[in-house]
Protein backbone atom coordinates (compact mmCIF):
# COMPACT_ATOMS: atom_id res chain seq x y z
CA UNK A 1 0.00 0.00 0.00
CA UNK A 2 1.46 3.08 -0.67
CA UNK A 3 -0.45 5.97 1.25
CA UNK A 4 -2.01 5.10 4.41
CA UNK A 5 -4.74 7.92 5.04
CA UNK A 6 -8.30 8.40 5.97
CA UNK A 7 -9.15 5.93 2.79
CA UNK A 8 -5.88 3.92 3.47
CA UNK A 9 -6.90 2.89 6.92
CA UNK A 10 -10.48 2.54 6.43
CA UNK A 11 -9.58 -0.32 3.64
CA UNK A 12 -7.32 -2.15 6.31
CA UNK A 13 -10.34 -1.99 8.66
CA UNK A 14 -12.35 -3.42 6.12
CA UNK A 15 -9.45 -6.55 5.20
CA UNK A 16 -10.03 -7.16 9.20
CA UNK A 17 -13.23 -7.03 9.50
CA UNK A 18 -13.79 -9.63 6.16
CA UNK A 19 -10.91 -11.79 6.66
CA UNK A 20 -13.20 -14.24 7.53
CA UNK A 21 -16.09 -14.33 4.21
CA UNK A 22 -12.63 -13.63 2.09
CA UNK A 23 -11.48 -16.98 3.12
CA UNK A 24 -14.87 -18.55 3.03
CA UNK A 25 -16.31 -17.31 -0.03
CA UNK A 26 -13.34 -16.86 -2.06
CA UNK A 27 -10.43 -19.20 -0.75
CA UNK A 28 -8.52 -16.02 -0.41
CA UNK A 29 -6.12 -14.57 2.07
CA UNK A 30 -5.30 -10.64 1.68
CA UNK A 31 -2.26 -9.92 3.25
CA UNK A 32 -0.59 -6.70 3.61
CA UNK A 33 3.03 -6.68 3.30
CA UNK A 34 4.60 -3.27 2.93
CA UNK A 35 3.23 -0.01 3.77
CA UNK A 36 4.88 3.25 2.22
CA UNK A 37 3.41 6.92 3.67
CA UNK A 38 5.29 10.46 3.49
CA UNK A 39 4.39 11.40 7.09
CA UNK A 40 4.50 8.50 9.20
CA UNK A 41 7.17 6.30 7.78
CA UNK A 42 7.07 3.29 6.08
CA UNK A 43 7.36 -0.28 7.25
CA UNK A 44 8.62 -3.51 5.53
CA UNK A 45 8.56 -6.36 7.56
CA UNK A 46 10.00 -10.12 6.96
CA UNK A 47 6.61 -11.28 7.12
CA UNK A 48 2.66 -9.60 7.00
CA UNK A 49 2.02 -6.67 8.72
CA UNK A 50 -0.37 -6.99 11.71
CA UNK A 51 -3.24 -4.40 10.31
CA UNK A 52 -4.54 -4.09 13.99
CA UNK A 53 -1.23 -2.95 15.95
CA UNK A 54 -0.92 -0.53 13.06
CA UNK A 55 -4.00 0.88 12.89
CA UNK A 56 -4.23 0.57 17.01
CA UNK A 57 -1.02 2.92 17.09
CA UNK A 58 -2.47 5.64 14.79
CA UNK A 59 -5.40 5.93 16.56
CA UNK A 60 -2.76 6.87 19.40
CA UNK A 61 -1.45 9.54 17.66
CA UNK A 62 1.79 7.07 16.62
CA UNK A 63 3.71 6.56 14.29
CA UNK A 64 5.60 4.20 12.14
CA UNK A 65 8.24 4.22 14.26
CA UNK A 66 6.89 3.80 17.41
CA UNK A 67 7.67 -0.11 18.69
CA UNK A 68 6.03 -1.36 14.86
CA UNK A 69 8.28 -4.27 13.21
CA UNK A 70 9.88 -3.71 9.98
CA UNK A 71 10.12 0.26 9.85
CA UNK A 72 12.53 1.33 7.18
CA UNK A 73 13.46 4.88 6.01
CA UNK A 74 12.56 3.91 2.14
CA UNK A 75 10.84 5.94 -0.81
CA UNK A 76 7.78 4.14 -2.39
CA UNK A 77 9.75 3.24 -5.32
CA UNK A 78 12.32 1.75 -3.21
CA UNK A 79 9.21 -0.29 -1.47
CA UNK A 80 8.28 -1.21 -4.40
CA UNK A 81 11.72 -2.60 -6.09
CA UNK A 82 11.89 -4.54 -2.28
CA UNK A 83 8.59 -6.05 -1.59
CA UNK A 84 7.22 -9.21 -3.77
CA UNK A 85 3.45 -8.54 -3.89
CA UNK A 86 0.80 -9.31 -5.98
CA UNK A 87 -1.26 -6.38 -6.18
CA UNK A 88 -0.17 -2.90 -5.31
CA UNK A 89 -2.68 -0.18 -3.77
CA UNK A 90 -2.08 3.66 -4.77
CA UNK A 91 -3.80 5.62 -1.96
CA UNK A 92 -1.45 9.47 -2.48
CA UNK A 93 -2.95 12.42 -2.29
CA UNK A 94 -3.86 14.25 -5.50
CA UNK A 95 -1.37 16.19 -7.45
CA UNK A 96 -3.97 18.59 -9.71
CA UNK A 97 -1.14 19.71 -11.48
CA UNK A 98 0.69 16.15 -13.05
CA UNK A 99 0.01 13.64 -11.49
CA UNK A 100 3.01 12.53 -9.75
CA UNK A 101 4.28 10.93 -8.02
CA UNK A 102 1.15 8.41 -8.30
CA UNK A 103 2.18 8.07 -12.25
CA UNK A 104 5.83 6.47 -11.23
CA UNK A 105 4.56 4.14 -8.46
CA UNK A 106 1.65 2.44 -10.59
CA UNK A 107 4.32 2.88 -13.70
CA UNK A 108 7.05 0.87 -11.76
CA UNK A 109 4.43 -1.88 -9.67
CA UNK A 110 3.46 -2.93 -13.13
CA UNK A 111 6.86 -3.26 -14.81
CA UNK A 112 7.71 -5.03 -11.54
CA UNK A 113 4.81 -7.25 -11.82
CA UNK A 114 2.09 -6.40 -9.59
CA UNK A 115 -1.82 -5.76 -10.15
CA UNK A 116 -2.42 -1.62 -9.84
CA UNK A 117 -5.73 -0.22 -7.70
CA UNK A 118 -5.87 3.40 -7.06
CA UNK A 119 -7.84 5.91 -5.85
CA UNK A 120 -5.72 8.44 -7.06
CA UNK A 121 -7.16 10.59 -9.94
CA UNK A 122 -4.14 12.15 -11.24
CA UNK A 123 -2.82 9.25 -12.98
CA UNK A 124 -5.99 8.58 -14.80
CA UNK A 125 -6.05 12.18 -15.79
CA UNK A 126 -2.49 12.30 -17.07
CA UNK A 127 -1.38 9.52 -18.34
CA UNK A 128 -4.25 6.83 -18.31
CA UNK A 129 -3.23 5.65 -22.12
CA UNK A 130 0.41 4.87 -21.14
CA UNK A 131 -0.56 3.16 -18.05
CA UNK A 132 -3.42 1.25 -19.48
CA UNK A 133 -1.45 -0.19 -22.08
CA UNK A 134 1.57 -1.06 -19.87
CA UNK A 135 -1.02 -2.93 -17.48
CA UNK A 136 -2.19 -4.90 -20.76
CA UNK A 137 1.21 -5.63 -22.30
CA UNK A 138 1.72 -7.69 -19.06
CA UNK A 139 -1.44 -9.50 -18.38
CA UNK A 140 -1.97 -7.15 -15.72
CA UNK A 141 -4.91 -5.16 -13.99
CA UNK A 142 -5.26 -1.79 -13.53
CA UNK A 143 -8.33 -0.92 -11.68
CA UNK A 144 -9.46 2.55 -10.46
CA UNK A 145 -13.27 2.32 -9.28
CA UNK A 146 -12.71 4.30 -6.74
CA UNK A 147 -11.22 7.42 -8.52
CA UNK A 148 -15.03 8.93 -9.19
CA UNK A 149 -17.94 8.28 -7.20
CA UNK A 150 -16.16 6.63 -4.32
CA UNK A 151 -17.69 2.87 -4.44
CA UNK A 152 -20.79 3.63 -7.23
CA UNK A 153 -20.22 1.56 -9.97
CA UNK A 154 -19.76 3.48 -12.97
CA UNK A 155 -16.51 2.11 -14.71
CA UNK A 156 -17.13 -1.50 -13.60
CA UNK A 157 -20.98 -0.39 -14.57
CA UNK A 158 -20.09 -0.01 -18.34
CA UNK A 159 -17.40 -2.77 -18.48
CA UNK A 160 -19.50 -5.58 -16.93
CA UNK A 161 -23.36 -4.80 -18.14
CA UNK A 162 -22.94 -2.32 -21.08
CA UNK A 163 -20.95 -4.51 -23.84
CA UNK A 164 -21.31 -3.16 -27.24
CA UNK A 165 -22.39 0.25 -25.97
CA UNK A 166 -20.33 3.13 -26.80
CA UNK A 167 -20.61 5.98 -24.11
CA UNK A 168 -21.08 9.24 -26.16
CA UNK A 169 -21.62 11.90 -23.14
CA UNK A 170 -21.19 11.96 -19.72
CA UNK A 171 -23.28 14.63 -17.56
CA UNK A 172 -22.77 14.66 -13.54
CA UNK A 173 -22.24 16.23 -10.29
CA UNK A 174 -18.71 15.04 -9.50
CA UNK A 175 -17.75 16.82 -6.58
CA UNK A 176 -20.18 16.18 -3.07
CA UNK A 177 -18.32 19.32 -1.71
CA UNK A 178 -19.42 21.74 -4.24
CA UNK A 179 -22.71 20.18 -3.77
CA UNK A 180 -22.84 20.36 0.08
CA UNK A 181 -21.51 23.60 -0.32
CA UNK A 182 -24.30 25.02 -2.33
CA UNK A 183 -27.09 23.27 -0.45
CA UNK A 184 -26.01 24.90 2.83
CA UNK A 185 -25.92 28.16 1.31
CA UNK A 186 -29.40 27.80 0.10
CA UNK A 187 -29.77 27.58 4.02
CA UNK A 188 -28.54 31.05 4.82
CA UNK A 189 -25.06 29.64 5.47
CA UNK A 190 -21.64 31.68 4.19
CA UNK A 191 -19.35 29.76 1.68
CA UNK A 192 -16.45 30.03 4.15
CA UNK A 193 -18.57 28.36 7.21
CA UNK A 194 -19.99 25.26 5.00
CA UNK A 195 -15.97 24.43 3.69
CA UNK A 196 -14.76 24.61 7.61
CA UNK A 197 -17.47 22.17 8.15
CA UNK A 198 -16.91 19.68 5.14
CA UNK A 199 -12.84 20.09 6.12
CA UNK A 200 -13.41 19.21 9.43
CA UNK A 201 -15.49 15.75 8.51
CA UNK A 202 -13.37 15.35 6.63
CA UNK A 203 -14.95 14.97 2.84
CA UNK A 204 -13.28 17.95 1.09
CA UNK A 205 -10.26 17.51 -0.77
CA UNK A 206 -7.13 18.28 1.44
CA UNK A 207 -6.91 21.74 -0.36
CA UNK A 208 -10.62 22.67 -0.51
CA UNK A 209 -9.56 25.20 -3.41
CA UNK A 210 -9.40 22.06 -5.70
CA UNK A 211 -13.47 21.77 -4.94
CA UNK A 212 -14.35 25.29 -5.25
CA UNK A 213 -12.75 26.07 -7.82
CA UNK A 214 -13.81 23.26 -9.63
CA UNK A 215 -10.39 21.16 -9.98
CA UNK A 216 -11.63 18.53 -8.71
CA UNK A 217 -14.95 18.15 -11.30
CA UNK A 218 -12.12 18.72 -13.90
CA UNK A 219 -10.08 15.30 -13.09
CA UNK A 220 -12.99 13.71 -12.40
CA UNK A 221 -14.61 14.59 -15.84
CA UNK A 222 -11.32 14.18 -17.40
CA UNK A 223 -11.39 10.55 -16.11
CA UNK A 224 -14.29 9.86 -17.39
CA UNK A 225 -13.53 10.70 -20.94
CA UNK A 226 -10.29 9.08 -21.08
CA UNK A 227 -11.56 5.88 -19.53
CA UNK A 228 -15.21 5.72 -21.03
CA UNK A 229 -14.54 8.11 -24.38
CA UNK A 230 -11.23 7.49 -25.37
CA UNK A 231 -10.27 11.27 -24.56
CA UNK A 232 -6.71 11.28 -24.36
CA UNK A 233 -7.22 14.73 -22.81
CA UNK A 234 -6.10 16.31 -19.36
CA UNK A 235 -7.62 18.26 -16.54
CA UNK A 236 -6.49 21.52 -18.24
CA UNK A 237 -8.19 21.16 -21.44
CA UNK A 238 -11.42 21.49 -19.64
CA UNK A 239 -13.28 24.40 -19.77
CA UNK A 240 -13.58 25.29 -16.07
CA UNK A 241 -15.40 27.60 -13.97
CA UNK A 242 -15.70 26.59 -10.10
CA UNK A 243 -18.44 28.00 -7.53
CA UNK A 244 -16.45 30.35 -5.69
CA UNK A 245 -17.96 33.53 -7.43
CA UNK A 246 -21.39 31.78 -6.26
CA UNK A 247 -22.91 34.05 -3.14
CA UNK A 248 -25.92 33.53 -1.14
CA UNK A 249 -28.03 35.55 -2.02
CA UNK A 250 -27.85 34.43 -5.62
CA UNK A 251 -28.27 31.03 -4.19
CA UNK A 252 -31.14 31.99 -2.06
CA UNK A 253 -32.99 34.05 -5.34
CA UNK A 254 -32.52 30.83 -7.24
CA UNK A 255 -34.19 28.81 -4.73
CA UNK A 256 -37.44 31.37 -3.91
CA UNK A 257 -37.89 30.73 -8.21
CA UNK A 258 -37.68 26.98 -7.74
CA UNK A 259 -34.20 26.34 -9.04
CA UNK A 260 -31.19 25.39 -7.58
CA UNK A 261 -27.31 26.07 -9.04
CA UNK A 262 -24.77 22.91 -9.39
CA UNK A 263 -21.48 22.21 -10.36
CA UNK A 264 -22.27 20.01 -13.71
CA UNK A 265 -19.32 18.44 -15.04
CA UNK A 266 -19.76 16.84 -18.69
CA UNK A 267 -17.76 15.38 -21.36
CA UNK A 268 -19.66 15.18 -25.26
CA UNK A 269 -18.56 14.05 -28.28
CA UNK A 270 -18.43 16.44 -31.11
CA UNK A 271 -16.63 16.55 -34.87
CA UNK A 272 -14.62 13.63 -33.52
CA UNK A 273 -13.33 15.27 -30.65
CA UNK A 274 -14.07 15.19 -26.91
CA UNK A 275 -14.97 18.17 -25.43
CA UNK A 276 -15.24 18.75 -21.62
CA UNK A 277 -16.42 21.19 -18.90
CA UNK A 278 -16.90 22.28 -15.99
CA UNK A 279 -18.81 24.79 -14.76
CA UNK A 280 -22.26 25.98 -12.27
CA UNK A 281 -25.30 25.89 -13.87
CA UNK A 282 -29.39 26.36 -12.41
CA UNK A 283 -31.49 23.61 -13.03
CA UNK A 284 -35.08 23.30 -12.53
CA UNK A 285 -37.43 20.49 -10.83
CA UNK A 286 -37.32 18.55 -14.17
CA UNK A 287 -34.17 17.91 -13.80
CA UNK A 288 -32.85 15.09 -12.15
CA UNK A 289 -29.96 16.57 -10.72
CA UNK A 290 -31.73 19.15 -8.99
CA UNK A 291 -32.74 16.49 -6.16
CA UNK A 292 -29.43 15.47 -5.51
CA UNK A 293 -28.66 17.83 -2.38
CA UNK A 294 -25.66 17.74 0.32
CA UNK A 295 -23.06 15.36 -0.23
CA UNK A 296 -24.93 13.00 -2.97
CA UNK A 297 -23.09 12.81 -6.17
CA UNK A 298 -24.96 11.54 -9.66
CA UNK A 299 -24.01 10.74 -12.89
CA UNK A 300 -25.60 10.39 -16.61
CA UNK A 301 -24.21 8.26 -19.00
CA UNK A 302 -25.71 8.93 -22.53
CA UNK A 303 -25.24 5.73 -24.61
CA UNK A 304 -25.84 4.95 -28.46
CA UNK A 305 -27.62 1.48 -27.83
CA UNK A 306 -28.85 1.91 -24.27
CA UNK A 307 -30.05 5.79 -24.05
CA UNK A 308 -29.06 7.82 -21.18
CA UNK A 309 -28.65 5.83 -17.52
CA UNK A 310 -28.10 7.32 -14.60
CA UNK A 311 -26.72 6.74 -10.59
CA UNK A 312 -27.42 8.69 -8.22
CA UNK A 313 -24.63 8.02 -4.92
CA UNK A 314 -26.21 9.22 -1.03
CA UNK A 315 -24.14 10.76 0.96
CA UNK A 316 -21.18 9.05 1.12
CA UNK A 317 -18.84 8.39 3.87
CA UNK A 318 -15.26 7.00 3.48
CA UNK A 319 -16.33 3.60 3.67
CA UNK A 320 -18.04 3.76 -0.32
CA UNK A 321 -14.15 4.40 -0.97
CA UNK A 322 -12.57 1.85 0.93
CA UNK A 323 -15.46 -0.48 -0.94
CA UNK A 324 -14.19 0.92 -4.31
CA UNK A 325 -10.90 -0.80 -3.39
CA UNK A 326 -12.29 -4.21 -1.68
CA UNK A 327 -14.45 -4.49 -4.60
CA UNK A 328 -11.15 -3.94 -7.81
CA UNK A 329 -9.42 -6.51 -5.46
CA UNK A 330 -12.42 -9.21 -5.54
CA UNK A 331 -12.09 -8.25 -9.30
CA UNK A 332 -8.52 -8.88 -9.80
CA UNK A 333 -9.06 -12.35 -7.56
CA UNK A 334 -12.09 -13.24 -10.18
CA UNK A 335 -9.27 -12.42 -12.81
CA UNK A 336 -6.78 -14.74 -11.59
CA UNK A 337 -9.22 -17.78 -11.12
CA UNK A 338 -10.25 -17.38 -14.07
CA UNK A 339 -6.91 -18.40 -15.40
Amino acid sequence: MIGFGNVGQAFAKLLISRRGWLRETYGLEVEVLAISTRTRGSLLPNMAIDLSQVLGMLEKGGTFRDSLPGYVDLSPIEILEACDANVMVELTTLNIGSGQPAIDHIRKALSRGMHVVTANKGPLAYAYDELSSLARSRGLQFRFEGTVMDGTPVFNLVERTLPGCEVEGVRGLLNSTSNYVLTEMSRGKSMEDVLSDAVRLGFAEADPSLDVDGWDAAAKITVLANVLMGAGSTPNEVDRAGIRGIDPESVRKAAASGMKYKLVASAEKAEGDVRTCVRPELVGPEDLFWSVDGRSSAITLKTDLMGEISVVEHDPSIMQTAYAIYSDLLLIAESLKAF
